[in-house]
């Protein structure tokens, strides 16, 4: 019983820290990242809180980067 208890604690622990990093995301980030997210509709943003939510170390990970998706590229003579 303890094992099934750390296992929910580790659990609730990973998605609480995903649902802060996903609202935080989603409020301020995902624009920063993506340049087309600007123009979206406003259901654009609930249908990715959930992927935020667990996958949020990769969301840091490319938040952190500052790749940015979706950006006009100079032409390379």
């Amino acid at each position: 019983m303890v094992f099934a208890n750390a296992i929910v604690f580790c659990l609730g622990v990973y998605f609480g820290i995903g649902v802060i990093v996903a609202l935080l995301f989603v409020a301020f980030g995902v624009t920063r990242i993506d340049h087309a997210a600007k123009g979206a509709s406003i259901f654009f943003r609930p249908m990715i809180f959930l992927g935020c939510v667990g996958l949020w170390p990769f969301v840091i990970l490319r938040f952190l980067s500052m790749k940015k998706i979706n950006e006009a590229h100079e032409a390379e003579i």
